[in-house]
């Protein structure tokens, strides 16, 4: 009986090996290019996600704006700030407020695919998202890690991994394509997540 127990030990043991849970990542900054059709050409720059915890921030910079998102996902709050040319404005969001402010994510459906894609030596999955407006996204994420906040989670909630490619189907075929070119996991520094009190012109 001891023998048959072995075997069955060191038949197993690959098996157990391979499914491994995803790693939880709650320290990362991830760089993306931002590209896309000519009708949009306005829009692209760059895009970088600082994580820490419960804690994301979303720095966004192109040639017509730039912006900056902070989120908690214990409070549920937020805030931005938005600079256009010389002029900068900060805008508070309570949870409530900032549900609202993302209801055109409600009723969201996911549909999952066979096609993958290597990003960053990462095997990324597709899912296709679909809006109740007609938007739909394009996203390559890799399930093998998972980050302990998503970069928006009334839009993305349902992707289950890291998310490191989505392109954006707009209305009037208007596309946007945001592809991580750099990820780091080491500690981000809590200064990254402190909002200025002085220089922004409050708008909300």
């Amino acid at each position: 009986m001891k023998i048959i127990e072995s075997i069955l030990a060191v038949t197993f043991l690959p098996v157990m090996v391979l499914a491994q849970q995803p790693k939880i990542i709650s320290d990362a900054t991830i760089a993306f290019s931002v590209s896309g059709t000519a009708s949009a050409q306005n829009n692209f720059g760059s895009k970088t996600i600082y994580i820490k915890g419960k804690d994301i921030r979303i720095d966004f910079f192109s040639n017509a704006f730039n912006q900056t998102i902070f989120y908690n996902s214990n409070t549920g709050n937020a805030t931005i700030l938005k600079e256009v040319g010389q002029s900068k404005y900060i805008s508070n969001y309570t949870a409530e407020e900032w549900k609202k402010a993302n209801e055109m994510y409600e009723g969201i459906t996911v549909s999952f695919t066979s096609a993958t894609k290597k990003i960053l030596d990462f095997n990324c999955k597709q899912a296709i998202l679909k809006l109740k407006n007609g938007n739909i996204y394009t996203v390559f994420y890799t399930p093998d890690v998972v980050p302990s906040i998503t970069e928006n989670p009334f839009e993305f909630k349902e992707v289950p991994g890291l998310i490191l490619e989505y392109e954006a189907l707009l209305s009037g075929n208007e596309k946007i394509i945001y592809t991580a070119n750099k990820i780091d996991f080491t500690p981000v520094p809590s200064l990254e997540f402190k909002i200025p009190k002085t220089g922004y012109r409050v708008l909300h």
